[in-house]
This record gives structure tokens, C-alpha cells and sequence, in this order.
């Protein structure tokens, strides 16, 4: 279904798209002063630069691309366990889309029959009380279908490898051997290589899969939402590199 035209204008309008092109023009105008103006002309190019690293799909695409291609294969192996990882909270005490995306996959890969019970792991930060932050993930899982005898909500961990030394806990009571992990495509080689680091079988399944695969409008090449997708990817990087060097993978 084609967009209206009219919301192809709102979304030049209201998007990077027209700042950017305003930026352009600014700089054309200034080029010839350039040396007069230094500052100013400086100041415009760093700005024209950011926006259109920071918003442009294109850019995010490539710097994304090495993790990608680290990226474990996802695969609908039967487990022992799910485990899910918290993508993080609202200050409502709502889940964010991707903890939601998350449980929505994880919730399908139980009705699937893949495993016969669900760990929510992580995502504990202030102001929020545990589970606080998670019990939304809990909550879309039970209205999936999934009892609440078979979710186990594990509210401890703060980061990823103590996702993984908390639910190996879990795992180590409940005499489980193997996991189903469930996570952002970007964060799922981390996450993977934590879990096998503490000798855990486990096998990865991307949450990215749920959505459709669908081309990108020209207009729509510039998002603003690229700068938070760039930030996620940076972070993710730093996060690696941090694990590698101190022994944590």
C-alpha cells in the first residue's frame, strides 16, 4: 500500500531530511566567505556532517554490518529453557519495544513446543525496584498463552554477563543443561559467548526475526531514530571489547 502523500510530506517536513538540506544550502552560501568566517562555516560543516552520519540508514547499516556478520545463526533448537534478556523499561514501568519484541518471540518459541519454560533475565537498574522493569515482559508472555508456572523471572543481573551468572544459577538448581537464547541480533554474540564461557549449551534465536523484511522509502533514509540504532550499535561494540579484554568471552 503506498503512503499518502500527504504523510510523505510530514515526513520530510518533521524528519532529519529538511534540516539537512537547509544545512546544505547554509553551506553553499558560506563557501566562498569560508575563510572569513571560520568559525561559523566550521561550525555548520560539523553540523551538516553529524546529521547526516547520525541520521542516514545507510551509514547505520555499515557500522552495524561487522556485528552482524558475528551474528550466531538462529536456530529453533529444543532446549531446556528459554531465556529471554530484558531490553530495558519505561518510566511508566512499561517494557520498551525491544524487551517487548523479546518476549513476543520468546512466547512463540514456547507455544512452539521448543521448551517447557521461560526465563526473563535482567535489565535491573535504577530508580526501579526488581522486577519492576521485567514484570511487563512476564505479563505479554501470559497473555501469549504462556503459565505463569513456567516463567521465572530471574532480577538480579545488571548486565549481560551477569545475565548469564544468575540464570546458570537457575539452571544449576532446576538441573537444566541446555538454553534457547532470545535477543536483539546485535547483542546475541555477546550474549551466546557469555553463556557458553560458563559452560552452558546454547543455541541463539534473534528477535529481529519477527519483523518483516520490507524496503526503506528514499525520504525515509534519513530517521531520526538512526542516531538511538547508531548508539545502541556503538555500545554493543564497546561492550565486546570490554568482555574480550577482561576475560569475560
Amino acid at each position: 500500500m503506498e503512503r499518502p502523500l500527504k504523510l510523505i510530506v510530514e515526513d520530510i517536513l518533521f524528519g532529519p531530511l529538511l534540516l539537512l538540506i537547509l544545512l546544505s544550502c547554509a553551506l553553499f552560501l558560506t563557501f566562498r566567505q569560508r575563510k572569513e568566517n571560520k568559525l561559523s562555516f566550521r561550525i555548520l560543516l560539523v553540523s551538516w556532517l553529524f546529521l547526516l552520519l547520525g541520521s542516514n540508514t545507510l551509514f547505520f547499516q555499515a557500522i552495524s554490518y561487522p556485528l552482524k556478520s558475528m551474528t550466531p545463526k538462529s536456530e529453533k533448537k529444543v532446549s531446556d529453557a528459554i531465556v529471554v534478556a530484558s531490553a530495558g523499561v519505561h518510566v511508566s514501568g512499561a517494557p520498551t519495544p525491544g524487551s517487548t519484541l523479546r518476549a513476543h518471540t520468546a512466547g512463540k518459541l514456547y507455544l512452539e513446543g521448543l521448551a517447557p519454560l521461560v526465563i526473563i533475565t535482567g535489565g535491573v537498574t535504577k530508580p526501579y525496584s526488581p522486577p519492576v522493569n521485567i514484570k511487563g515482559m512476564a505479563i505479554i508472555l501470559q497473555g501469549m498463552g504462556v503459565p505463569s508456572h513456567d516463567i521465572i523471572i530471574e532480577n538480579n543481573s545488571v548486565d549481560t554477563y551477569r545475565n548469564g551468572v544468575e540464570t546458570s544459577k537457575i539452571l544449576n538448581r532446576l538441573e537444566l543443561k541446555s538454553v534457547l537464547l532470545v535477543s536483539h541480533h546485535y547483542h546475541l554474540f555477546r550474549l551466546v559467548s557469555v553463556f557458553k564461557k560458563l559452560g552452558i549449551e546454547s543455541y541463539a534465536f534473534s528477535a529481529n526475526q519477527s519483523y518483516p523484511k520490507t524496503s526503506i522509502p528514499w525520504w525515509l533514509y534519513f530517521d531520526w531514530t538512526n542516531f538511538n540504532r547508531i548508539q545502541t550499535i556503538l555500545h554493543e561494540y564497546f561492550g565486546l571489547l570490554s568482555y574480550k579484554f577482561s576475560g569475560l568471552i
